[in-house]
């Protein structure tokens, strides 16, 4: 079996900041993690804490979801202790949390060429790693970055399924020209953003044709010529905020966002993650009002968008 990952992912250690517990999500459990609980909570004799804290759902359940974990009034998970640990993880070990709780922030995806995993960049921590001049790289090993492998998997992705006059059928080849185009480093990230942007645009107009495969070789030629072509930086981008934010768009790419949801959504999120990091650095350079930071930035987009906080179905992280 393959393993591909970004090379963050094996460097990834929690820091215990807490902030993955103190949000809006609702985090659910299955069935059989609400009797796992039950059961727990009745040797310890907690049994009025366990109908407190587990909550089952009703007409809002979505599938594989049966309870939610309650909060505190203070905004935090039921178990977050004050210094920021769980105490359920205290009480039964960390093989004892649901799944998501065990592996947030890494993001698994189970794909054609392999299990892949990136980080979520609503982890301040996972965020500080991306915060690095060398470009994030892919990994391509035999083994795999961590001791045990996830039960279950955020995303799927299997181009083969496609017919060959569906664009995505070749998926991981567009995949890869556009990271590599991202990671273009020789013009500014606006326009390396906006080739990105461009492609996606042709996407949305294709139709079924048997001639796909010859679109996206001609479109890929059309890209690196435009990357040619273009004036490059003054080297005013050669700063940690410019690399987070070429990272934060490798990372969207690479967690399958495109597959996922098509290119109309995509350009769609990533029109609003360029316009609110313009809007940060131009804060950051006393060009604009406020004083959020570009790490604070994508922290929030992350938390308020792609983990769709604020939808009826954000039940995970």
């Amino acid at each position: 079996m393959l393993f591909i990952y970004l090379d963050i992912v094996e460097k990834f250690s929690c820091s215990q900041c807490g902030r993955c517990c103190r949000n809006d999500w609702l985090v659910t459990v299955d069935e059989a993690g609400y009797r796992r609980n039950r059961e727990l909570f009745a040797k310890l004799g907690r049994d009025e804490e366990f109908r407190q804290a587990f909550i089952p759902l009703q007409g809002e359940a979505d599938y594989g979801e049966y309870a939610r974990i309650a909060k505190r009034a203070s905004g935090g998970c039921w178990f977050l202790t004050d210094d920021h640990l769980c105490r359920l993880q205290q009480w039964a070990g960390h093989a004892h949390l649901d799944t998501v709780c065990q592996w947030f922030p890494r993001y698994p995806m189970d794909t054609e060429r392999g299990i892949e995993l990136s980080l979520s960049f609503s982890c301040p921590t996972a965020l500080q790693l991306a915060r690095r001049e060398e470009p994030l790289r892919i990994v391509r090993s035999g083994q795999p970055p961590l001791s045990m492998l996830p039960p279950d998997f955020v995303t799927y992705s299997y181009p083969s399924q496609y017919s060959v006059q569906h664009w995505q059928h070749f998926y991981f080849a567009l995949e890869e020209h556009l990271i590599d185009v991202l990671q273009a480093r020789r013009i500014s990230w606006q326009d390396r953003l906006g080739i990105v942007r461009r492609s996606l645009e042709c996407l949305t107009g294709w139709v079924r044709s048997d001639s796909v495969d010859q679109q996206l070789a001609k479109l890929f030629q059309d890209n690196y010529e435009r990357l040619d072509t273009l004036p490059a930086t003054s080297g005013d981008e050669n700063t940690p905020d410019y690399w987070l934010v070429e990272n934060c768009f490798v990372n969207f790419l690479f967690r399958k966002n495109l597959y996922s949801h098509g290119p109309a959504e995509t350009l769609r999120q990533l029109e609003l993650m360029q316009e609110c990091l313009q809007a940060a650095m131009r804060q950051k350079s006393g060009q604009g009002p406020g004083t959020e930071t570009v790490f604070e930035t994508i922290v929030q987009l992350e938390m308020e968008y792609n983990h769709n906080r604020s939808s009826k179905n954000s039940r995970g992280k």
